[in-house]
């Protein structure tokens, strides 16, 4: 076991520990194209990676960096790659992304990207109640399967997708992403399940199920998504927060998540949620110093909550940008009511240009339709 409760100074909640486990597991394993060797490496590559400053982001061209498929070690190529999705997630484009694959095959960016959602969250989480970062697992002997699904179909995203995925009514888009490497994109689901909510209850505007409110957390959501850049996870949860504070009864005002000075956020505890988000997008290898403050003010496991909210959005940032999902028609047809998508500058990141934007008509008759499969219970 590499995680336990008791190696936590705070809170944690057995279900956080039993999917953390299950990530550090299948990391020392072979994976799709990736040796166990090379996975670990990919990981701490990851962890080695850091924002470049803004006089210093002028990347190399993925097709002029050297790149071999026989060698063990990470070839500059790769390292480029890992250190675009674990900080410049937000400026990636389909053709880098189509580059890449040629280079390196489909399936391996795929378990790449992988790779780096499933332990970066760990890690913030990790960093954000003062827990040291956990050592990665020591490498398992044998040979990637080097095997695509055999139902793999383009559904509009970069990368394509399983069949089965597609068809599954109660996935969104963002829970499809990593279908082509199949364990991982489970246990991608099943971290979120654990640090955010379960993917059937993404449209349920209230949750009763968590000592913070849903408009609480999708405020740390959304203001994380907008720190990143991340117009698919923005724009996606400041539309779901607009439809939870309604049916909650709150007053939340949306220019606040987006970064705008506001009188009165409009939610219990708001300001608190959103200086410790900032700050723990920020720095956050010192997301530590407010813990304190959120326990006594959220308590112990409102605390635990929020700080897992907004480690596990670092991780579906860092899902969605690098692999061009489209947004949820529901959600753009949502953002197009009052032109909110474009009042509240979400339309000016480049995720949008990944998603087909309704016309008004086309989105009332959009929600019309949602309506009436929320009805039916026919899925999100």
């Amino acid at each position: 076991m590499f995680f336990s409760v008791d190696s936590f100074p705070h809170l944690v909640s057995d279900e956080l520990c039993l999917q953390f486990n299950r990530v550090w597991q299948r990391l020392s394993e072979p994976g799709y194209w990736w040796s166990a060797e090379q996975r670990i490496a990919i990981a701490q590559a990851m962890r080695e990676s850091k924002p470049r400053p803004v006089y210093d982001r002028q990347r190399i061209a993925p097709e002029l960096l050297a790149h071999d498929h026989g060698r063990a070690e990470l070839s500059p190529l790769l390292i480029d790659t890992i250190e675009r999705v674990s900080t410049e997630s937000g400026q990636l484009d389909e053709a880098w992304c189509k580059t890449v694959c040629s280079r390196i095959g489909e399936g391996a960016y795929a378990e790449l990207v992988a790779i780096v959602i499933l332990v970066l969250p760990i890690d913030r989480f990790c960093l954000a109640v003062g827990r040291k970062l956990q050592a990665l697992p020591d490498p398992q002997a044998g040979e990637p399967l080097r095997e695509y699904p055999e139902d793999l179909v383009d559904n509009g995203a970069w990368i394509r997708q399983t069949a089965s995925a597609v068809a599954n009514k109660e996935l969104v888009n963002v829970s499809r992403a990593l279908s082509v490497c199949p364990i991982e994109n489970g246990l991608r689901r099943d971290l979120v399940d654990a640090m955010y909510m379960e993917g059937h209850s993404f449209f349920d505007k209230l949750w009763d199920r968590k000592s913070l409110s849903r408009t609480q957390l999708e405020i740390a959501a959304t203001r994380t998504s907008v720190i990143n850049r991340c117009f698919y996870c923005a724009n996606g949860h400041t539309m779901i927060l607009d439809m939870a504070a309604k049916a909650s009864g709150d007053s939340v005002d949306l220019a606040a998540p987006q970064g705008a000075e506001v009188k009165d956020i409009g939610v219990a505890h708001g300001e608190l949620i959103l200086d410790y988000t900032e700050f723990a997008n920020r720095e956050p290898e010192k997301a530590y110093e407010q813990y304190a403050q959120l326990e006594v003010l959220l308590g112990e496991r409102g605390a635990m909550e929020l700080a897992a909210v907004v480690a596990i959005f670092n991780g579906l940032n860092r899902t969605s940008d690098p692999t061009g999902v489209p947004m949820e028609e529901t959600l753009m047809a949502y953002g197009r009511l009052g032109n909110k998508t474009e009042k509240l500058g979400l339309a000016t990141m480049a995720g949008i240009n990944n998603t087909e934007r309704p016309t008004l008509w086309q989105s009332l008759w959009i929600l019309i339709k949602f309506q009436w499969r929320r009805l039916m219970g026919e899925g999100q």
